[in-house]
């Protein structure tokens, strides 16, 4: 008889306990699909990073804000197929992206110990056509570098879309800061 009623105490409780918990959770903000995707400052730990590319979050005397140190360990012409160092989107993105004109944004600069002489950024369409990879030059102090891209329709089950940087295209462990990443629509059309 005892545990007729134990069980549906417990469970009572562990409910009480879960709904306590979440009454906590803050709203989260709607997002504004028009202004764009944008990460920087401890979002960056987001990266997804393959094997022999590696990064760290770091505070950047320069700007006084926390950014990432990307390197590479791997040459980017022997390596297998990626995005490099990279950030996927999500879906709410991905899906309103689709049949509008992108453009990327990274705000980078050489990194401090052993600094990269070349990176390449690019925007990658998993299930569609992807923007490729572009060559750019950092210089020691944070600036903007900018890629357009008309992005499609993917077809296919698997998606996915991805900002991807590689740091260090000889892959001697080289470094590039990463300040921040964007992607935001031109002439934004919501579908």
């Amino acid at each position: 008889m005892r545990d007729l009623f134990f069980y549906p105490i417990c469970a009572a409780f562990v409910g009480a306990v879960i709904w306590y918990a979440l009454s906590f959770t803050p709203e989260r903000a709607p997002i504004d699909l028009s202004q764009g995707y944008h990460v920087s400052g401890e979002e960056l730990q987001y990266f997804l990073v393959p094997n022999q590319l590696d990064f760290a979050l770091v505070q950047d005397n320069q700007i006084g804000q926390t950014v990432a140190v990307l390197t590479s360990n791997a040459n980017i012409k022997t390596a297998p197929p990626s995005a490099g160092i990279s950030m996927r989107l999500g879906k709410e993105f991905e899906d309103a992206f689709e049949n509008n004109e992108l453009e990327m944004t990274i705000r980078a600069r050489a990194g401090d110990t052993s600094p990269t002489p070349q990176f390449k950024m690019g925007y990658f369409v998993i299930g569609g056509k992807s923007g490729g990879w572009h060559d750019f030059t950092p210089s020691g102090t944070y600036k903007d570098y900018k890629i357009r891209f008309k992005k499609g329709t993917p077809t296919g089950e698997v998606r996915g879309d991805y900002a991807g940087i590689w740091p260090d295209l000889d892959g001697k462990g080289r470094t590039l800061n990463i300040a921040s990443v964007s992607v935001k629509p031109i002439n934004f059309e919501l579908r």
